[in-house]
């Protein structure tokens, strides 16, 4: 009852701070150099919209710059937390973004994509109600397993999308994952499969740590995709707070009947799910986005105040202390993350 009161809290609350939320953006660059940059924005007096939150798209290609308001964000609530994918062969973009509605008792991901100037009717991913959803992140794959006439499987052709975010509830809170595969362009309410990460944790593969007295839970509510589009398989990294621990998860769809991740014998059905100890004396103020890189058995997770890109590194075995760069027109936190990145794949 008091977690099903404090989320109720959380979400009646959300109105009141919608004015003072930081602009969350995602940017992305296709191959033939147009950037598609997202964010959150409040319509116009003009609009004669039921949202109070929208989001808007710049397209910039060369020297043409356009503004359009995503359609299926113009519905009654708040729309945010949109973030990007890219098909190259069929030239269509994804977004997926969080959805507060019903006076923000009731949430749901929507998925549209958008075509050579046309963009699909958006589609409900996984609609609850009392439930915040925070960091969304997604990815591609364009292989799946297919079950062969032998028994066996064989790597084909398919394009799927991909979704991570944080859900806390009156239930609890934890990762999720959608598996959104994606035929002609769209994606089809009937083929989404959705499930809480930690059902590819094997029984027994996790324990709980004992934190210190001042940490700071929230560097494991950032779920990440990790791993190459172009495989087969997506890698994720969340975290566990019940157990203070951190999983590095390979999920493996498969196509028999339809397209799905086997669940029940750890790891997408590859091998059982290493598990990490979270930093428990991590103590950092980190608020808004937190970035996560890995390179085999090493971790870094890292987040932007503004004035410092601060990060945290899991390598041999131990956390080290949180190291800072300080951020600036001359080394903006993009490219400070991208030395990081650097840093770290050459250790």
């Amino acid at each position: 009852m008091k977690r099903f009161l404090l989320c109720a809290t959380l979400l009646l609350a959300s109105t009141a701070a919608f004015a003072q939320v930081v602009t969350d953006h995602d940017v992305l660059v296709t191959p033939d150099g147009t950037v598609f940059t997202v964010e959150n924005a409040t319509p116009s007096a003009t609009a004669s919209v039921p949202a109070i939150g929208v989001l808007d798209m710049e397209i910039h290609n060369g020297s043409d710059v356009r503004h359009i308001t995503v359609p299926g964000s113009t519905t009654a609530g708040y729309h945010s937390g949109a973030a990007l994918a890219y098909d190259a062969d069929s030239k269509t973009l994804f977004v997926v973004w969080i959805h507060l509605m019903d006076g923000v008792s009731s949430s749901e991901l929507l998925l549209a994509a958008y075509h050579d100037g046309q963009w699909q009717k958006p589609v409900a991913i996984d609609r609850q109600q009392y439930t915040m959803r925070t960091n969304l992140r997604v990815g591609i794959t364009r292989r799946v397993s297919q079950l062969q006439k032998d028994g066996s499987y064989a790597d084909v052709p398919a394009l799927l999308l991909h979704a991570l975010w944080w859900d806390d509830s009156m239930k609890g809170e934890g990762a999720r994952y959608a598996l959104l595969p994606i035929e002609n362009g769209a994606v089809s309410e009937s083929s989404i499969e959705v499930h809480a990460l930690e059902e590819f944790v094997p029984a027994g593969d996790d324990e709980f740590n004992t934190p210190k007295e001042n940490f700071n839970a929230e560097i494991l509510r950032h779920p990440a995709i990790v791993t190459s589009p172009m495989q087969s398989t997506v890698g994720v990294v969340f975290g566990d707070t019940k157990n203070n621990t951190i999983h590095n998860v390979t999920l493996h769809p498969i196509a028999d009947i339809h397209i799905h991740i086997p669940v029940g014998i750890g790891n997408g059905g590859d091998k059982p799910a290493p598990h990490i100890i979270a930093p428990l004396s991590f103590s950092g103020d980190w608020k808004g986005s937190v970035s996560v890189i890995a390179h085999g058995d090493r971790l870094v997770f890292a987040n932007n105040d503004g004035k410092a890109l601060n990060y945290i590194t899991f390598a041999n075995g131990n956390w080290t202390n949180v190291k800072s760069i300080a951020v600036d027109p001359k080394l903006p936190a993009e490219a400070a993350l991208a030395a990081v990145d650097k840093m770290v794949s050459s250790q």
